[in-house]
């Protein structure tokens, strides 16, 4: 529980850069551990960064604190049978359930670049 404690304290100076917040509704109850936490860059042009590619059940709360290119995410929903891809325009905060796939990409104009930040958490089956 200090973990995320300690994560999500880690995020909070992002919820007041983020330009656009957007979440899916969460069982907290549901989180058994947490997993990780991690910043990057992602550069157009470059290959998708592979965040989880794992099969189990995840969530994943990304931070994009700056931005001059969009963010395309590819993820899979634990309730559905085909991935999903969600495009995030600018900053901002959005989470996201998966079951067991989540990557980055960055797109848009050449030399342009995200910066992002994630914590990652794991979810009973």
């Amino acid at each position: 529980m200090l973990r995320i404690m300690t994560a999500m304290t880690l995020l909070v100076p992002a919820i007041f850069l983020a330009a656009d917040t957007h979440a899916q509704e969460l069982d907290f109850g549901q989180i058994n551990k947490f997993e990780s936490l991690g910043t990057g860059t992602l550069n157009v042009g470059a290959p998708p960064k592979t965040i989880i590619d794992d099969g189990e059940r995840h969530i994943v709360i990304l931070t994009i604190w700056d931005a001059n290119a969009e963010t395309k995410v590819y993820w899979k929903p634990p309730d559905a049978d085909a991935p999903r891809t969600t495009v995030i325009p600018g900053r901002g905060i959005q989470t996201f359930q998966t079951a067991g796939e989540f990557k980055l990409e960055a797109i848009g104009e050449p030399s342009r670049k995200v910066e992002f930040g994630y914590v990652l958490l794991g979810l009973r089956k």
